[in-house]
């Protein structure tokens, strides 16, 4: 199976879902990793251009961590638009990786402008993947996946439907987190104070307590893509 998870910003994916996407590795499948925008501003210390170096190397060796293929879309950081190059761009990466099932943000539901668009682009590029008359450099897609929306930072204003229970993979996601060590290192504390390393395993303590399965110490929740077509029994697709 393939399984395709976008991020906006480098660490987003890992920082949401690394838990669950290892599962999914550790199963044989494979896995891709599509961040949207080059993570430019996300320093105090750097330039524009010596940051986005950093994160891409960063979101490389996240990935490598658990054998995905990472893919570097190249917006600038906080100037993602719906736009004409945009959709075109989401529309290809998805006929690029031809998945059985995608993750994303959840449309316009987030505390930042480049997750809510980067949902919402998943979310039209998720059809019009399948559409001929499209034209981009990959093949038309033959399938519509099935789309999982995760987790919005602090779970503010997200109610999961499913729960995958992470806690023998909790380790494998911090790993992945701590490759990311120009933001939890610097920019966390320096532009908000806080530890990301924290928030994370706070949440996934708290998603573990929701799902209240026996022995789940950390989970990472979702939602499903209520959009048509629906894909019947989607959640299975889900790593158990």
């Amino acid at each position: 199976m393939k399984v395709l998870a976008f991020g906006a910003h480098p660490d987003d994916v890992e920082f949401q879902i690394g838990g669950t996407l290892a599962k999914y590795a550790n199963q044989g499948h494979e896995v891709y990793i599509a961040v949207a925008t080059d993570g430019c501003i996300g320093s105090y210390r750097h330039t524009k251009e010596e940051i986005a170096q950093i994160r891409h190397k960063e979101a490389q060796n996240a990935a490598e961590l658990i054998g995905a293929k990472l893919i570097w879309m190249g917006f600038e950081d906080e100037f993602l638009f719906d736009n004409r190059e945009s959709r075109l761009k989401f529309i290809d990466v998805i006929r690029s990786v031809r998945p059985d099932v995608m993750f994303s943000h959840e449309p316009y539901n987030d505390y930042n402008q480049d997750h809510d668009i980067t949902g919402y682009l998943v979310f039209t590029a998720r059809i019009l993947s399948s559409v001929k008359l499209i034209e981009t450099e990959h093949e038309v897609c033959a399938k519509v996946p099935a789309l999982f929306y995760y987790t919005t930072l602090g779970i503010i204003n997200f109610v999961p439907e499913y729960y995958v229970d992470i806690t023998d993979t909790f380790e494998t996601k911090k790993q992945m987190f701590l490759c990311h060590e120009s933001q939890h290192g610097d920019w966390c504390r320096d532009a908000f104070g806080v530890s990301y390393l924290e928030m994370s395993e706070n949440e996934s303590r708290l998603l573990a307590t929701q799902a209240g399965t026996p022995g789940c110490s950390y989970a990472e929740g979702f939602k499903i893509c209520k959009g048509w077509p629906t894909i019947a029994g989607a959640y299975k697709l889900l790593p158990q």
